[in-house]
């Protein structure tokens, strides 16, 4: 994030000055905030209010909406640009060649050698229901369609970007790109009332989802201490976003699909001492991580193998992620059995696949890579061209990754050993001499010892 979104913008949803100045006390003098200043005080105090916070150091979002012919929108914006604002709005609803007249108003409005306020779209309030689009507005296609191509309009006419709820900004960002800014009001901490918002989300579901800019009112200007509720939203907004490697690795320990005991370790079925047990057959049992799991290995495989054209579960725990992950890229899923049937046709490939058929294979988790090479070997043997392997989890172990090199097959994990250690240590699942302990481990588990 940079400067100035890593701050949450505090709507100021007061009608007179003085209730700006008392709310603004809560706060220490040296704090620069970003505020929305919207119709309700704008109207009352008028421009003067913009210049006494813009004198004050803050930021201004001011937020009026501009809607009407384009003539008259080009003027009004000329006339705002001048006040120095940081970014202010009109509705897409308006048209790309009002939008264009906006956006011509604000490039001569602002003064020479001063940076342009950026220009945001309205696409569709976030106290506005589908249910009240299709009645009120007679808009008859879903409201997140109707939301991109609002966003489609802006981004034609030139504009910067949009304000939306965030359940629209990865469908909006997919379609403008992901410098297309995505302002996100409707923003509710966990615990809190929405009020007269239908389409709200948490700060930091805001940012995983990839919101710009986050707008929050009531949860802080009708907070008991302002200043400590905007710190504690502030902290949940700009904090990093977690990379897929450490937030999977995160849940993995969470719901204990993964034990970490260096000091007590657990004996492999190979007879290595392992500090470290994972069993990720324990993920189907949690909706949200295995949503998260399905759709991580989608997005590699989309981005690593493009040209995939079946989905291979190995049996038993490769098999529900690969038919969770084949819904998501919409392909034809198999699975492979760790050897042919002793009756009926006698298959090791359930499913169907041809000649030629462009192939990845999804495992839970890899040691040494033994069976699922073997598999992957399996379907070449059926006529299968495989692309990959793609896994939850790799211990990182050295036979492994020669397995992998040997067999020529590329092999792409969600989060892996080193990651996962790193995280356990963070979250105080372990201390820093068992961390020392296990990361011996991987260097050489077969002559590891305690």
């Amino acid at each position: 994030m940079n400067q100035l979104n890593q701050r949450p913008i505090i709507a100021l949803d007061f009608s007179t000055w003085q209730e700006v100045e008392d709310f603004l006390r809560f706060f220490p003098e040296e704090e620069k905030l970003f505020v929305k200043i919207g119709m309700e005080l704008f109207y009352q105090e008028g421009p003067e209010i913009v210049r006494y916070l813009k004198d004050a150091g803050h930021d201004v979002f001011l937020d009026l909406k501009l809607h009407d012919i384009p003539n008259t929108v080009e003027k009004a914006m000329r006339g705002l640009a001048k006040l120095g604002v940081d970014v202010t709005c009109v509705h897409a609803a308006g048209g790309i060649r009002m939008m264009e007249a906006a956006m011509r108003g604000l490039e001569e409005g602002t003064p020479e050698g001063g940076k342009r306020p950026l220009l945001l779209a309205i696409t569709q309030l976030t106290s506005t229901s589908e249910e009240e689009m299709h009645a009120d507005q007679l808009i008859e296609v879903p409201l997140e369609k109707s939301v991109i191509h609002y966003a489609n309009c802006a981004k034609k006419a030139g504009l910067d970007g949009v304000v939306s709820s965030a359940w629209e900004v990865e469908a909006i960002k997919e379609t403008a790109g992901d410098e297309f800014v995505c302002l996100t009001p409707g923003i509710r901490p966990e615990g809190t009332v929405a009020g007269d918002q239908t389409r709200v989300v948490t700060p930091s579901q805001a940012r995983e989802i990839g919101s710009t800019f986050i707008v929050v009112g009531r949860p802080i200007t009708q907070a008991t201490d302002p200043y400590e509720a905007y710190r504690t939203i502030q902290t949940e907004w700009s904090q990093p976003k977690m990379n897929v490697e450490q937030s999977i690795a995160k849940d993995l320990l969470e719901i204990e699909a993964v034990f970490l005991n260096p000091s007590d370790p657990f004996t492999w079925a190979s007879g290595i001492k392992s500090p470290i047990y994972c069993d990720n057959r324990i993920t189907m049992s949690y909706p949200k991580v295995r949503k998260e799991i399905a759709k991580g290995l989608a997005s590699k495989i989309k981005e690593a193998f493009p040209e995939v054209q079946v989905i291979a579960g190995t049996a038993t725990a490769g098999i529900p992620h690969a038919a969770w992950v084949a819904e998501i890229l919409d392909l034809p899923m198999v699975y492979i059995r760790s050897k042919a049937k002793d009756h009926g046709k006698g298959n090791q490939i359930e499913g169907r696949i041809v000649e030629g058929q462009k192939m990845v294979v999804i495992e839970d988790l890899i040691s040494t890579g033994g069976s699922v090479l073997e598999a992957a070997e399996a379907a070449k043997r059926e006529g299968a061209d495989i692309l990959g392997v793609a896994a939850i989890f790799t211990y990182e172990l050295p036979k492994g990754k020669a397995n992998f090199e040997k067999a020529e097959i590329p092999l792409m994990t969600l989060t892996n050993y080193s990651v996962l250690i790193e995280a356990a240590l963070e979250d105080r699942y372990i201390d820093e001499q068992e961390l020392t302990l296990l990361k011996e481990w991987k260097k050489d588990p077969e002559n590891w010892q305690i």
